[in-house]
């Protein structure tokens, strides 16, 4: 294989129309946030190793591209934006106690194994909302995300909510180690719900417990379908806040009018360890994975210093698109080009024309040609094009 004609494995060329759908697709979702008053912030591909610590929680070590510098200092491509909004508000706003909006857009790098058949490098538009601990902070992200889906014409899409404290709390409740906590996390993560009755069933936990333990296995439409649920969490504090949180959540949500693209999934795990309260996935057809991912992480800009809540979100740009096309929804991008013909003696006149062209928002392609022979065979090649002379009017 020729390497200077090929690209690594994990990353891919992107061209032409694709490129504007791509491009069209993430200005509508800066656009949205920016409604929203979301301030847009850019943050370097690389960071040092420690941004990325997977002590924190971030990801594991082994998923990042790690490279030295000529200092010896240990680098990482950006994995996750998360860690690296979180050293910026540290940094810059520690002072400020104003709620803190600010969105982002660019690539993040993880060094899958190849066996997998995922792409390495990918494209996100996402936002963090600092500063505020609220439900309210909650129900605004959750309502962006939904007009965001809206904002790139899809209409068929579900956002399924959950929260961390669920399964935290079940483990604490339970007692388990943290080799325990593993083995539950990969039954519920892998959707091995059988496991997971099995495995319980080795366990001394109360009858209770492992009745709640079942929420996990269970997606549910309103919170009024585990009302018995609730009452059996009384006992198990952190359990009952993040069932009574998701509860007073919904009503908050159907004041946005959101309400009907929402589903709960008390069983959403993650593998990043930083989130701390309700996590999210948004999914539509056309792609087996999520479009959108996130949730709150209140603990996590305390080891930068800064000792704030905050809440976000990113779509994840391939997978979106890849969706946009399989359900064959049209994007309103201008893709026809004008190819502007003139003789060679007529080169200025072909620049003026073209110039007012452009100033009018059209693509515009200058070719001269020598003989009628040529300009015709031009014709041919550029069929797909709007074909105009130099001596016309329109």
């Amino acid at each position: 294989m020729n390497s200077l004609l090929h690209t690594p494995e994990g990353v891919r060329d992107i061209l032409g129309d694709e490129c504007r759908r791509r491009n069209y697709v993430m200005n509508a979702l800066m656009s949205l946030l920016n409604s929203y008053g979301y301030d847009q912030i850019e943050t370097p591909c690389f960071e040092f190793l420690d941004t990325y610590s997977e002590s924190l929680g971030s990801t594991p070590e082994r998923d990042l591209f790690r490279f030295f510098d000529r200092d010896g200092n240990t680098l990482a491509l950006r994995p996750d934006f998360t860690p690296s909004v979180a050293r910026v508000s540290s940094r810059y706003f520690s002072d400020t106690k104003e709620t803190l909006r600010v969105c982002y857009e660019g690539k993040v790098f993880l060094n899958h194994h190849s066996l997998r058949g995922e792409l390495s490098e990918q494209t996100q538009v996402g936002a963090e909302l600092i500063g505020d601990s609220s439900i309210n902070s909650d129900a605004e992200i959750i309502s962006l995300i939904v007009h965001g889906f809206l904002s790139c014409g899809l209409k068929n899409f579900q956002i399924s909510i959950g929260h961390a404290d669920i399964f935290n709390g079940l483990i604490e409740a339970a007692g388990f180690s943290a080799e325990e906590e593993a083995d539950v996390h990969d039954f519920v993560s892998n959707k091995n719900f059988y496991g997971l009755d099995e495995y319980l069933s080795g366990k001394n936990i109360s009858k209770d417990l492992v009745s709640l333990f079942g929420l996990l296995s269970k997606i549910f439409m309103t919170p009024d379908e585990w009302k018995d649920s609730l009452e059996k969490a009384r006992n198990y504090p952190k359990i009952y806040g993040a069932l009574s949180h998701l509860y007073e959540m919904n009503e908050l949500l159907s004041a946005y009018g959101v309400e009907d693209y929402v589903s709960f999934d008390l069983g959403l795990v993650r593998s990043l360890k930083y989130y701390t309260g309700i996590i999210f996935s948004g999914y539509t057809f056309g792609s087996g994975k999520p479009i959108v991912t996130g949730g709150r992480y209140d603990n996590l800009l305390g080891h930068f210093g800064a000792d704030r809540p905050a809440i976000g979100f990113a779509f994840l740009i391939n997978e979106l698109m890849l969706s946009i096309e399989r359900q064959h929804i049209d994007l309103p991008v201008e893709s026809a080009k004008i190819l502007l013909l003139y003789p060679k003696d007529s080169v200025k006149a072909a620049i003026k024309k073209a110039e007012a062209l452009r100033k009018a928002g059209n693509r515009v392609l200058l070719h001269s040609y020598n003989d009628r022979d040529h300009h015709d065979r031009l014709c041919i090649k550029y069929a797909s094009y709007t074909i105009m002379e130099t001596g016309d009017d329109k």
